[in-house]
């Protein structure tokens, strides 16, 4: 369920896009629906998924629920083929889902399949590549999550409620390039004054980020998409917002492009 500030960021991002609000949306596992709401007020097409009944989101927040009277699916697993037609929605919205899923390649494929040409898919999710939770990172091997990591009092059927998989930016950035999807903007949630004194770091995050990308180019697409990365992983908002925050548009084509 996700925080205020991040509804409003993903709010944010969704009514700049062109032609908001006559778009048609589908919320991935929207929770109490508090976006969706939102959305549909605004004039939007909404539809919405829950990934099972007893999700700890609905179970632990009862008569908080915005769904009434707005179309929400059940049981909708995304680790599988998602049950609607290719090219149905204007706007996917996957907010603070993909950590807690076990594998994000089936989700990124179909929200790109159904998104239509030009499309945008507007994804939240924390930020393990942002300055602090490197360094926190650095210090104890364990990421900064703002929903704790799973640990032994967790049972196997409640892993989907923690963060069991963080998301790793440089392999989410090629799997939307193969969903036929490119990054076109990143925007902050939020940033904690107090960890301002890391951003005294730039420079080398900046400098080892270009030796990294630069030292595995070979070939023309390689080339292309290391710059790409390189592009974003030193963007302000990768190395400081909470959230890593993306706006990624539906090609013409495919993937390849």
């Amino acid at each position: 369920m996700p925080q205020q500030f991040v509804r409003d960021a993903i709010l944010a991002a969704a009514r700049r896009l062109p032609g908001y609000p006559h778009l048609s949306v589908l919320d991935l596992s929207c929770g109490l629906g508090e976006i969706l709401a939102a959305l549909a007020r605004d004039g939007c097409r909404v539809r919405g998924t829950h990934y099972r009944g007893d999700d700890y989101k609905l179970t632990e927040n009862p008569g908080r629920a915005q769904t009434h009277g707005l179309a929400v699916d059940p049981d909708v697993d995304l680790l599988e083929a998602l049950p609607y037609p290719s090219e149905s929605f204007d706007i996917v919205i996957l907010s603070e889902v993909i950590e807690h899923l076990p594998s994000i390649r089936t989700a990124i494929a179909e929200a790109g399949r159904i998104l239509k040409p030009g499309g945008h898919l507007i994804l939240s999710t924390p930020n393990i590549a942002r300055l602090h939770s490197r360094w926190h990172f650095f210090w104890t091997g364990t990421h900064k999550l703002i929903r704790r990591r799973v640990g032994w009092d967790v049972t196997a059927d409640a892993n989907y409620a923690y963060h069991t998989n963080p998301a790793d930016f440089p392999l989410l950035h090629t799997l939307l390039f193969q969903a036929g999807l490119r990054v076109v903007r990143l925007d902050f949630t939020r940033f904690k004054a107090k960890h301002a004194w890391l951003l005294a770091l730039y420079p080398f995050v900046w400098l080892a980020t270009r030796i990294e990308t630069r030292r595995r180019r070979a070939g023309e697409v390689r080339v292309r998409g290391e710059r790409d990365l390189f592009r974003w992983m030193v963007q302000p908002a990768m190395l400081a917002s909470e959230q890593l925050m993306i706006t990624a548009r539906r090609s013409s084509g495919t993937g390849s492009e």
